[in-house]
């Protein structure tokens, strides 16, 4: 079972998307983190890679865009030797909110080779740090 973290904001569904697949500002809330995205932004068949260091340790999260409907969808998918999984974000108009956005962040994180011991625990790392980012890039993009 993915993670999956709701939000309905104000932002118009552009405004949102765009600040949601904003990789490189994710890296202002996710600690010990750096995002790399391709020259050419976010297509189809790139690859971003989320580099996480801790002193002269790094990890690469490698990651590529398998789903883009600009404005509405974006998947990752993990492809990197550490973690395995993907990110689905979606964005809609909120049927409740005229000129608003609801949001939906689903993910799953796992360890290759150990995905059913690792990805119930990767679903509540995942549930506190990507509600985290999504906060974040929301109230920067309604700032």
């Amino acid at each position: 079972m993915a993670c999956t973290i709701t939000r309905r904001t104000p932002l118009a569904p552009a405004v949102a998307f765009a600040a949601l697949t904003d990789l490189a500002e994710h890296t202002a809330h996710v600690p010990l983190t750096d995002v790399e995205v391709p020259e050419q932004g976010l297509a189809l068949g790139a690859e971003v890679i989320a580099w996480t260091r801790l002193g002269p340790l790094a990890i690469a999260d490698r990651m590529l865009v398998t789903a883009l409907e600009p404005g509405h969808r974006l998947r990752l998918v993990k492809t990197g030797r550490f973690l395995h999984g993907w990110a689905d974000i979606t964005v809609r108009p909120d049927p409740e909110r005229p000129g608003g956005s609801s949001i939906v962040w689903a993910e799953e994180l796992w360890l290759p080779g150990l995905k059913t011991l690792t990805r119930p625990i990767g679903d509540r790392l995942a549930a506190v740090l990507f509600a985290r980012v999504v906060d974040g890039v929301l109230a920067r993009a309604a700032a």
